[in-house]
């Protein structure tokens, strides 16, 4: 008769508690910061576009960059986090950094004298490459937070790492805010300068694992310093072993393909990013164009819009682990609500407040950032640490298909809105000017003529002390639509020749702007609905470690 197995636990590492707490906070901060610094050469882009359409790179050409470098992104994010659930986050995140931002660089240096279409190719060519190299940013942070941090906090842990979404981008748009006056090429080429020291930093800060550097699991360190007592030592080396002897591919398979709650995320991640990606990708482009603000305010109201979403990502987070005791799903039901209706009053204010613009803009990113934010968190806590970076990579390639209608769609739907209302511009412009429509100096005379338009509307809408300074750049703006209409009809203007080409390309720029942009505004409502109702049919999802701690504290209390 063989004698019974006797379960040895294993003895606590000899490193101590203060140094595991020091490397739980220098994981969480140091993937944070590296994570903003990604963001500095991800939307980069999106201040330079403005500059591009100028040169004559169209807003489909545009748009198309952005679909091929979001779909691709998701791909990367996916194949990079089954990879990156084997590897050390330390060299996996700061390689891509440094490669994110040399893609920047490359697209910085692109010369204008080589013509709008060559000038396309090569940023499309390098921004594509971005696009995968980017996936090496997100994987590597989910799989540290689910190593370093117990399930139980997860919820504030997550939230508190996601507001590097919210710096990244908010800081980025200042920044270029102040850059782009320089030149479209300096908002790829600052951020990239200060990424690559970013990926310095990064390989500094991260480590792997707790366990390959002398700690005790995560789970067993929680319970033994701020749960209800001690927890069995062998039991996390059991795990351990069990997860080694399943194989990558049959956890993949056990815990994210046959999940069916992995799938509802997926599609709900979906429709988030399409509001998330509409407007951080166009903001600063549907503002000046559909709201009549001007570009530097445009890139501060998308920074507030950021910014603002830190605080939803912050609250969400403590509703997740406090309020709904774990359920991620339920607190992105009550955001996408939220979404719905700030997303609708910026759909039908039809109102050139900076400020109303401004405000609706940043209670839209109040509610988008949270289910955002809690998506990957809900999504690693159910599949659990076997498959934590390979499930948030599933999420994240569903949002990023999202730039199938974010990206090229949205540049085909206000282009092919606004293309009859552009080229009925264009033949009274020429008519008024007495020249042929397809005379090469007519787009210079319009986009002056549209340039007087938002430069005396600004001026006629200030406030007393910034009157005069604008009045003088409306007079500025008067004085290039004449030189351009000398150049272009070869004799001395007639007097009110400049007011009629103004207030007629004026009026038909309002047509344009009415044509286009409220169909994209009102697609944000709709989607924000269809996430609401995802996450509705899986309100009550948690992840197992939660359901089988709350099982056996039932079972001890019957």
């Amino acid at each position: 008769m063989s004698s019974p197995q006797v379960q040895i636990a294993t003895p606590r590492p000899a490193r101590s508690d203060s140094q595991y707490e020091y490397w739980r906070w220098r994981i969480l901060f140091g993937t944070m910061i590296g994570y903003i610094f990604f963001y500095f050469v991800r939307k980069s882009i999106t201040m330079a576009m403005p500059g591009l359409e100028e040169v004559g790179v169209t807003k489909t050409t545009l748009g198309l960059f952005l679909t091929i470098h979001g779909v691709l992104y998701g791909v990367s994010r996916f194949v990079n986090g089954i990879w990156s659930d084997r590897v050390n986050p330390r060299y996996f995140m700061s390689i891509g950094l440094f490669l994110a931002a040399s893609t920047n660089v490359f697209c910085g240096i692109a010369p204008e004298s080589i013509g709008s279409t060559k000038l396309a190719w090569v940023i499309g060519t390098f921004w594509i490459i971005n696009g995968w190299v980017q996936g090496m940013g997100f994987p590597p942070c989910a799989k540290s937070l689910t190593h370093w941090f117990a399930p139980r906090e997860h919820g504030v842990k997550f939230a508190t790492w996601n507001i590097s979404h919210s710096l990244g981008a908010g800081l980025v748009f200042i920044l270029n805010s102040f850059v782009v006056g320089f030149g479209w090429h300096y908002c790829f080429l600052v951020p990239a300068a200060l990424s690559m020291s970013g990926a310095i930093f990064l390989f500094w800060a991260l480590r792997d694992a707790p366990e390959k550097e002398g700690f005790e699991p995560v789970e067993q360190y929680y319970e033994r310093t701020r749960g209800k007592g001690d927890v069995a030592e062998a039991a996390p080396v059991a795990e351990a072993e069990s997860e080694k002897d399943a194989g990558w591919w049959a956890n993949l398979c056990e815990h994210v393909f046959s999940n069916w709650a992995i799938w509802v995320l997926c599609w709900a991640n979906f429709f988030v990013y399409v509001v998330r990606f509409s407007i951080l990708d166009w903001a600063p482009t549907f503002l000046t164009q559909a709201k009549g603000v001007d570009l530097k305010a445009a890139g501060w109201t998308t920074a507030s819009y950021e910014i603002f979403g830190a605080f939803g990502i912050i609250l969400s987070g403590f509703m997740m682990d406090k309020l709904f005791k774990g359920r991620g799903a339920k607190t992105c039901f009550y955001y996408m609500l939220g979404c719905a209706a700030a997303a609708f009053l910026f759909w039908k204010f039809n109102s050139e407040s900076l400020v109303l613009n401004a405000l609706l803009m940043s209670l839209i990113g109040f509610f988008i950032y949270g289910p955002q934010c809690l998506i990957g968190c809900v999504a690693s806590t159910v599949a659990t640490k076997k498959a934590a970076a390979a499930s948030s990579g599933l999420t994240g390639l569903f949002g990023y298909l999202s730039t199938l209608v974010t990206g090229l769609g949205v540049g085909v739907l206000v282009d092919s809105a606004t293309a009859p209302v552009k080229a009925e511009r264009d033949q009274t412009v020429a008519a008024i000017v007495k020249i042929d429509v397809e005379n090469e100096n007519l787009p210079a005379i319009v986009k002056a003529a549209e340039g007087l338009f938002d430069a005396e509307r600004r001026a006629a809408n200030a406030k007393p002390e910034k009157a005069e300074a604008l009045q003088a750049k409306a007079e500025k703006a008067r004085t290039a639509l004449a030189e351009q209409l000398a150049d272009a009809t070869g004799f001395v203007v007639a007097e009110g020749t400049v007011d009629k080409v103004k207030e007629t390309a004026g009026a038909e720029r309002a047509k344009i702007a009415e044509a286009g942009w409220p169909r994209v505004f009102g697609m944000l409502v709709i989607s924000s609905l269809i996430a609401a109702a995802l996450f509705a049919s899986i309100l009550n999802l948690r992840s197992p470690e939660l359901v089988r701690a709350e099982e056996e504290a039932k079972a001890k209390t019957a």
